[in-house]
């Protein structure tokens, strides 16, 4: 789970092979990165989250606002009607506001996502 979450149960794919750019990664990585994404994707779906829709995002580069030089996707789940939110959160997600409430989701939120990637197995 991403420590700075833009929406509840936003989870990172990190590539094991290191690459900083996407250019960097060798194919059988990016295969794996993306096959990954996708049983993570179900994984979130099947537990409520991103019913709606899940933005796969992947910041490739500084000016892309990528923070860690080390390739990762987010898949961020989406509900209808959810943009303020999102937005708001865009803004605030490295603030310390209200941290100790969202660090009390994650433990919940992961155990429903191993929850449907046991079924997956």
């Amino acid at each position: 789970l991403d420590v700075f979450p833009l929406r509840p149960a936003h989870l990172l794919v990190v590539s094991r092979e290191h690459a900083p750019l996407l250019q960097d990664l060798g194919a059988a990585a990016a295969e794996r990165l993306f096959a990954v994404a996708q049983r993570m994707a179900g994984a979130l779906r099947a537990e409520g989250y991103g019913v709606d829709g899940i933005n796969l995002l992947l910041n490739d580069g500084p000016a892309s606002n990528q923070h860690v030089p080390h390739l990762h996707l987010h898949l961020i789940p989406r509900r209808a009607g959810d943009l303020p939110a999102l937005l708001w959160r865009s803004l605030t997600r490295f603030l310390p506001l209200g941290r100790k409430r969202l660090e009390g989701h994650f433990q919940h939120q992961a155990a429903r996502l191993r929850h449907a990637l046991a079924g997956d197995l």
